[in-house]
Parts: structure tokens; C-alpha cells; sequence
């Protein structure tokens, strides 16, 4: 991991310390949070701030890695780092420490996912780890005393623990179980990555029941004859297997089918009560913590701790379209293929209707979504941003973040909203062409996560959509920190290119196999770096120098962050 974490520090460490220096008293949301955690320090833990929406793991935190006889004592850990304390600065540090250890997690996640291909590759998967935590909404709250950082941290954990297997018997369920509740008492809204999305995965991994010939027998009747919704249902309740294909070039009615079959296949399951039992304790983890999340909320009359009034749940499916070029702005390396083969492609359709021969060779098969899609994704699109679009008014009141100019340019003149729709289908089909862009798996099980090599099948493409629905749909405010799980999912899935052979068997070779290393090795990731690198650069530089005052509070400095 010394690569990742090497490469990682500089840049961290500079943040902070710039950060530390420029602006020494807490700024914002900071001060609500700085002066809780620095009440545990002080071992006041019954005064609650009524602006902290979020539970106190991370004041908890604080208070113990702030006091060193409480780690030697109950843990036999003495840190005896010079961080330790509860000023702003050891606060702030505290979320520097937990950036490292995310990479730390991403790259021990890809070590597991496929162990063959990390030795392999592992300067390629240290590569993209790095790239993930570089992600600006998230870095540039490494540096800040705020929950974000924390929050994603125990959510990956639990997923690397469902990837590491460690989620079967009662210390597989006792240690999920601790996790899940840690990343609840981060943030509330984690519910739906340690409860809905692994349930959903496990579902169909654990309703799928067809073996291998039927698999391929539904494969091919599918793809050869455009087998019907009926047939698929029909089939799948019979021999109960899954209909899921690689998202690589399907179609859309192929979603529909996947869905179908799913239903089909649970619908099965729950009729025959020795399967039933299995698919419940399957689940029992994730129920769980559903279980206990309702009673939190039915106790508390509300899913955030304070400042009830402004946070209330809402049905904003606008969310939903933003989402698309949230994801490929800051994954524009990632998408340019795509983004950029799109123009070119529609071209090469309206060629079609003429006599141009020359653009022909673009029009493959799979490459264009159908014109009847297009329609109907902007129909869709606009009919959500019609009788869906809100606005919170802390949105529009508040010019210290970039959602404020992002929505006064949607928001005026009014069409304006309905003139962004194709940009908001052309991202979504770039993100879905990009996620289904590697190689697919010879025999890839229902509900089998990508593994960083192969493309992702559908029905994993399904529950990552409901589950980013459902975690940004109830969310009145647009806040760009509130898609990082949603992108964290989609990047950490993302097939890459991978070299042919070992860097170190390539040195043996001599100079020629280190080009061929080098022509093969994916550059999307150095263009991914560079583009990170400069967003945080500018935003960081935007945030320390371009402070600016309000005519209502003369004297104090504002500044502009995500």
C-alpha cells in the first residue's frame, strides 16, 4: 500500500496544514461541531447542540483519540502521537487520519475482489484507490471538522467485509452488526448503503437457484429470439434462476427482463418455506439494522437529531437527474470516451438516412442508444423536472457554495431547466456504458460484484440505482457531499484496463516489456489524477483567498466551498 498512501500524503498534508494556517478558528458548520467535540473532551457528554443534525461517533472519537490513558486503559493502545488533544487543529487531523485509512480499505478492497489480478497489477489498483480518495468533495473535507470523511470510512468497511466473506455465522453478524451501527451514528442516511444495497446483492445471490445449462439456455433463448417479459418470468419461476447478463452492451429491455426474473425468482423463494428461512437469515444482518434504524427514528420523530424543521424528508426525484452529471464531471477522464463517441455516433445514424458510406463504420451494434429511448428518457426528464423541481431555500440563500450559482443558472430564464435534460441523458448513458465497459466473466453469478476487471451485470447495475434513489430522493437540499456515496459505489466498480504482465517480471524482461507496460497500463488514470488534482487546487485555492464579506456582517470573512 506504501504507493497509495505515499503518493497520497503530500497533497493531504498540504491541505491541512494550508487550511490550519489560513484559517485557525472554526468556519461554518465547523463551529457547531468543534464546540461538541471539545464538550467531550471536556467529559461533557449531556449538552447537545440543536444545530448538529448527525449522531456523536465522531465527537466520540475525538474524546478518545484525544486522550491517551482512555486508549491504554480500555485498550492497551498508547498512540503517543503529537496530534492528540481537542484543538482545531487535532480535530481536523482526526479526518486527515481517516482519509489515509480509507485508502488504506480501497486498496485492501481490491487486493480481496480478485487477489490474482491485484498481484499482478497492484500498482494499478493502488493507482485507482488513490484516485477515489482524491474525489473533491471528499478531500476537501480531509481538512475540515466535519462528519464526511468518517462516515464513508465505516461504510466501506462493512462493504469490505462482505467482500472478505466476514459476514456469515453469529461473529459475522455481531461484527456487521457493530459496523453498521458505527456508520449510523456517522450519518443517518448510511442506512441505505449498509442495510438496502448488501441486502439487495444478497437477495439475488440468494434467490438464484438454476444451474449453469439453464443459465445458458434462457442466455441464448434471450439473446438469439428477443425472448418476452412472459417467457423470462415464466422460466425463472420454474427453474428458479436469475436472468442477469453482463451490463456490457445490453439493451434496455434487458434491465426490464433482469428486474422480471428477479421478481419471478423471489416470488419463489418466499412460496417455499425451507428456502424462505435461508433467504432470512441471509438477510438477517441488514434487516437488522433496518429494524433498528425504524425504532431510532419512531423514538426520535424524526431522522435527524436537530434543526428538525429545515431537514425534513421530501420526494425529490430531481435529485435523480443531477446525479448523472455530478458523476461525470468529476470522472470526465473516465467518461470522455463515451461523452466524446456519442456526437459522433448520432452523425453516423443521420449518415445512415443519406448516402455518406464514410461514417458508417460507427454505427455498431450497441454502441448508439435506440432514438425511442432518447425520447423517452427526455419525456421522462422533463415531466420530473415540471412537477418535481424544489429548491431549499438554504439553496438560493446562501452564496457561499457553488449549488447557489449551479441553480440560479437552472433557475433562470425558466427553460432553461428543460434545456440541460439531453445533458443529463448523455451523462447517464456515458455512466452505464462506463460501468459495463470491461470484459465480462465467463460465468459471472447473479448479483456478483465487479470485481475491478470485468464489466458489472445488471442486476448489480439495479441495486446501485436504488439505492442512490433512495438515499438522494429523500433529500430536500442538493449538496454535492451527498452524492459521495453514490460515486464512491460507481468508481470503486469501474472495470479497469490492465497491463499484460507484473511490473517487476517486466524489469526482468528489460527495457522493452517496461513499454509494453507502459502502452497497456490504463492512462485514464493518470488524466483522472491530473483532473482531481486541479479541482482540488482550485477550490482549495477559491476557499483560503477568495474570502469576501457580507454587508450584514462586516468584519468576518466568507468563503466559498462545496
Amino acid at each position: 500500500m506504501a504507493v497509495a498512501i505515499g503518493a497520497l500524503l503530500p497533497p493531504l498534508t498540504s491541505w491541512l496544514l494550508a487550511v490550519n494556517r489560513t484559517i485557525p478558528e472554526p468556519y461554518l458548520d465547523e463551529v457547531f461541531h468543534v464546540r461538541q467535540a471539545q464538550q467531550y473532551c471536556n467529559g461533557n457528554f449531556h449538552d447537545w447542540d440543536p444545530k448538529i443534525t448527525t449522531p456523536p461517533l465522531l465527537y466520540l472519537l475525538s474524546y478518545a483519540v484525544s486522550r491517551k490513558d482512555f486508549l491504554r486503559d480500555r485498550f492497551g493502545i498508547d498512540l503517543g502521537l503529537p496530534l492528540l488533544g481537542c484543538d482545531i487543529f487535532a480535530l481536523r487531523a482526526i479526518n486527515a487520519i481517516g482519509l489515509v485509512l480509507l485508502a488504506v480499505l480501497l486498496v485492501r478492497l481490491y487486493s480481496n475482489r480478485h487477489p490474482a489480478a491485484y498481484k499482478a497489477h497492484h500498482l494499478l489498483f493502488q493507482h485507482s484507490a488513490l484516485n477515489i480518495v482524491l474525489f473533491p468533495p471528499l478531500f476537501f473535507f480531509s481538512a475540515l471538522y466535519y462528519t464526511d470523511v468518517w462516515s464513508t470510512f465505516f461504510v466501506v468497511l462493512f462493504y469490505v467485509q462482505l467482500v472478505e466473506g466476514h459476514h456469515t455465522g453469529i461473529l459475522g453478524f455481531l461484527k456487521l452488526l457493530a459496523i453498521g451501527l458505527a456508520s449510523l451514528a456517522c450519518r443517518q442516511t448510511n442506512i441505505f448503503w449498509v442495510a438496502i444495497f448488501p441486502a439487495g446483492i444478497a437477495l439475488v445471490q440468494e434467490i438464484d437457484n438454476g444451474h449453469a445449462a439453464v443459465k445458458d439456455s434462457i442466455h441464448r433463448e434471450v439473446q438469439g429470439f428477443g425472448d418476452g417479459v412472459y417467457s423470462v418470468a415464466k422460466t425463472s419461476w420454474k427453474y428458479e434462476v436469475v436472468y442477469d447478463p453482463p451490463a456490457k452492451d445490453a439493451w434496455v429491455i434487458a434491465y426490464l427482463l433482469t428486474f422480471v426474473s428477479i421478481v419471478g425468482c423471489a416470488l419463489k423463494t418466499v412460496s417455499q418455506p425451507k428456502r424462505l428461512l435461508g433467504l432470512t437469515v441471509a438477510l438477517a444482518p441488514y434487516l437488522t439494522l433496518l429494524a433498528i434504524f425504524a425504532a431510532f427514528v419512531l423514538w426520535n420523530g424524526s431522522v435527524v437529531l436537530g434543526d428538525k424543521s429545515n431537514h425534513i424528508a421530501t420526494f425529490h426525484l430531481p435529485q435523480m437527474l443531477y446525479l448523472w452529471p455530478f458523476l461525470s464531471f468529476f470522472s470526465l477522464p473516465i467518461f470522455s470516451p463515451y461523452i466524446l463517441l456519442l456526437p459522433v455516433t448520432l452523425l453516423a445514424e443521420l449518415a445512415s438516412l443519406g448516402s455518406l458510406e464514410s461514417m458508417q463504420i460507427f454505427r455498431r451494434r450497441r454502441l448508439l442508444p435506440r432514438v425511442w429511448l432518447v425520447v423517452i428518457f427526455l419525456g421522462i426528464a422533463c415531466m420530473t423536472v415540471l412537477g418535481g423541481t424544489a429548491v431549499h431555500p438554504f439553496t438560493l440563500a446562501d452564496n457561499r457554495h457553488y449549488m447557489f450559482y449551479v441553480f440560479r443558472l437552472l433557475m433562470r430564464p425558466w427553460w432553461m431547466r428543460y434545456a440541460v435534460t439531453p445533458i443529463y441523458f448523455t451523462c447517464a448513458w456515458s455512466c452505464m456504458q462506463t460501468l459495463g465497459s470491461g470484459p465480462a466473466a465467463e460465468r459471472q453469478a447473479p448479483g456478483s460484484l465487479p470485481d475491478g476487471e470485468h464489466s458489472a451485470t445488471i442486476s448489480f447495475v439495479l441495486v446501485w440505482v436504488a439505492t442512490s434513489a433512495l438515499q438522494l430522493v429523500t433529500a430536500p437540499l442538493v449538496e454535492p457531499r451527498y452524492f459521495i456515496l453514490p460515486w464512491i459505489f460507481w468508481r470503486m466498480h469501474l472495470p479497469l484496463q490492465q497491463p499484460p504482465s507484473t511490473p517487476h517480471e517486466e524489469k526482468k524482461a528489460g527495457p522493452e516489456s517496461w513499454s509494453s507496460f507502459w502502452k497497456t497500463y490504463d492512462h485514464r488514470l493518470w488524466l483522472e489524477t491530473v483532473w482531481l488534482l486541479a479541482i482540488n487546487a482550485v477550490t482549495g485555492y477559491i476557499f483560503l483567498n477568495w474570502g469576501f464579506a457580507w454587508p450584514q456582517e462586516p468584519g468576518k470573512v466568507q468563503r466559498f466551498m462545496w
